[in-house]
C-alpha cells in the first residue's frame, strides 16, 4: 500500500498549503484532493509552457486563497469557456476552472510540496500529446554535466551499395 492509499484509508484530514514561485500568493485546500491527473490539452500545455500540466481537483468550497488575492490575474478563455488565474507578479498558474459555474476547481499539483491525497493516475486529452514529450525512454547520464541525463540517438542504418 502506498502513502496516498494509507492516507485515504486512515481518513486523515488537514489543510494542504501551496504557493506561487515568488510567494506573493498562497493557496490552501482541505485534504484530501478529490482526484488528480495529467492534462495534455493544448490550452494547458501553452498556459503552463510545458509538455503537460498536472492538476489536483478539489471542491471549490474547500479551496481558499490564504494570501495575495490582489496579486491574482485572470484569463477567461472564450474558446474553451474556462477561467485561469495566475500570479500577476511571477506568472505562476494558480487555478483552472473548466466551468466557472462548477463546484470543482483544478489546482496545479506543482504548487504543493506535500501530499495532496491523490496520485495523478489519469491522462486527459492524450490525443493532443506532442511527439516531443518525454514518454519514458531510457535515459543515461551526460558525461561532464552532473544532474543532466539524455536519450541517446538511435544508431543510423547503414546503406548498402548493391
Amino acid at each position: 500500500m502506498n502513502a496516498a492509499d494509507e492516507d485515504r484509508k486512515s481518513g486523515s484530514r488537514g489543510t494542504v498549503r501551496g504557493r506561487c514561485l515568488c510567494g506573493a500568493i498562497e493557496i490552501e485546500f482541505k485534504y484530501p484532493a478529490f482526484w488528480a491527473w495529467h492534462d495534455h490539452s493544448e490550452a494547458s500545455r501553452v498556459a503552463h509552457g510545458a509538455a503537460y500540466a498536472t492538476y489536483v481537483g478539489c471542491w471549490r468550497k474547500n479551496v481558499r486563497i490564504a494570501k495575495g488575492k490582489r496579486s491574482l490575474g485572470r484569463f477567461e478563455d472564450d474558446k474553451t469557456g474556462s477561467v485561469r488565474t495566475f500570479c500577476a507578479r511571477c506568472g505562476t498558474p494558480v487555478q483552472y476552472e473548466r466551468r466557472p459555474t462548477s463546484r470543482m476547481v483544478d489546482l496545479p499539483r506543482a504548487l504543493f510540496e506535500t501530499r495532496t491525497g491523490r496520485e495523478p493516475r489519469y491522462h486527459r486529452h492524450i490525443d493532443q500529446m506532442r511527439d516531443w514529450a518525454y514518454q519514458g525512454q531510457k535515459l543515461v547520464p551526460l558525461k561532464g554535466y552532473p544532474g543532466v541525463v539524455w536519450e541517446r540517438p538511435k544508431p543510423r542504418k547503414r546503406r548498402s551499395d548493391d
